[in-house]
């Protein structure tokens, strides 16, 4: 015969295995946290900027930059005519990043310019957009890696991405282009492998916007931004 108070102990266990059920249910449905959100490595301050500025943590290596306030655009002016270099960020030493800017270089039907974004500095990669043969292009030391036909017009903002990742004993290089405000692709137009024992320097630098204005107007940026590890 069971006692009352033995009934009592029963029910008490009996609730108390059924609250830890109970909690387990519960704790599943939570699930895991998704990640945080990498962190920027650098972001160009443009619309932000004072008038006639420089970005802050920008360093104009060649050229003439100068921020138009009222307009939130960088600008590299076409006189002198060089090839203007802009870097800004820390550098990146053999890691894998991804740079976005967004920028226009407007121009003639014969007298265009050109402009785009690299990694690592001057031993690194640029990506570098060319109307006046409607095409893009990867870029190393002076050397033309890559290049890809993109249709596009220079009066208009385009997004210029490009994004480098290792890859065992080699690296593995992409780019992306694409009208601002439009969808981003969902594929790269290209991707280029190249072995580390190819490139002769290490890739160690800063990040870099860059133009060339033959067309003898200024070209504009609107912002720029680099993240840690591959693009996405």
């Amino acid at each position: 015969m069971k006692t009352k108070e033995g009934c009592l102990v029963l029910l008490i266990g009996s609730g108390l295995a059924f609250g830890s059920f109970a909690a387990d249910e519960k704790d599943k449905g939570k699930g895991t946290p998704p990640p945080a959100a990498p962190q920027e490595l650098a972001k160009l301050d443009v619309a932000n900027s004072k008038e006639a500025s420089i970005p802050g943590g920008a360093t104009v290596v060649k050229g003439s930059w100068s921020v138009d306030a009222g307009a939130k655009k960088l600008f590299a002016a076409p006189v002198p005519l060089v090839d203007a270099w802009l870097e800004f960020g820390p550098e990146i030493r053999e890691k894998g990043a991804t740079i976005t800017a967004t920028g226009r270089a407007p121009g003639g039907d014969r007298l265009q310019s050109r402009f785009g974004v690299g990694l690592y500095g001057k031993n690194g990669f640029q990506l570098r957009l060319v109307p006046v043969r409607q095409e893009i292009e990867l870029v190393r030391r002076g050397e033309v890696l890559v290049s890809r036909p993109f249709p596009h017009d220079p009066a208009e903002m385009q997004q210029i991405e490009l994004s480098v990742r290792p890859e065992r004993q080699h690296w593995i290089v992409s780019g992306r282009v694409w009208k601002d405000g439009g969808e981003r692709p969902d594929q790269p137009l290209f991707e280029h492998k190249i072995f580390a024992v190819e490139l002769l320097f290490p890739l160690a630098g800063r990040s870099v916007l860059f133009a060339t204005p033959f067309s003898g107007e200024p070209v504009a940026f609107a912002s720029a931004v680099v993240m840690p590890g591959p693009a996405k």
